[in-house]
């Protein structure tokens, strides 16, 4: 199960943000400029993860942090071999126009979305899959960076209008 999508999503969701005081408030964000921050950090984490080298570092992680998993719950190789095996029985009930083999097999993968989306916290709150991390978005935002020189400065800009929208009470 690839986790790389994820993880992307997560580099820029899940950077810490440094704490407001609260009269430090900012005016919150328009909703548009978080939109094409998000959208333009995106491009460009995309645009990386075509380079090589952030590909080897994505793979790596992704491979510790299954082993990660597996010590934690002994099912969980068991379980990844079982979701890469799903794709090929996708592929051929899709074929073979089988829709009820489709349902069962669908069935059958949020039954392991729901297994690893529970198991995944568990393994990240390890210090050597940290660490990883930390290494493969290293790799990512590095190329970020070289990509477009701007990229830390669009990071930062997305991470202040968050925290400027989060200090803000929302109107109903």
């Amino acid at each position: 199960m690839k986790y790389a999508t994820l993880l992307l999503a997560a580099a820029t969701l899940a950077l810490a943000t440094p704490a407001r005081a609260q009269g430090d408030a900012a005016p919150a964000a328009p909703a548009d400029s978080v939109a094409i921050l998000q959208q333009r950090i995106g491009q460009l984490q995309q645009q990386a993860m075509q380079d090589a080298a952030v590909q080897a570092a994505s793979r790596s992680f992704e491979e510790f942090l299954m082993g990660a998993m597996a010590r934690i719950d002994a099912t969980a190789a068991e379980k990844k071999a079982r979701a890469d095996a799903l794709m090929t029985e996708v592929a051929a009930a899709r074929a073979a126009g089988d829709n009820a083999k489709l349902n069962a097999l669908a069935t059958e993968a949020q039954t392991l979305q729901a297994f690893f989306h529970a198991l995944r916290p568990r393994a990240m709150e390890q210090a050597d899959v940290q660490e990883k991390r930390r290494e493969f978005l290293g790799a990512l935002f590095a190329k970020m960076g070289e990509i477009d020189p701007q990229a830390q400065a669009l990071v930062d800009r997305l991470q202040q209008l968050r925290a400027a929208r989060a200090a803000t009470p929302q109107q109903r």
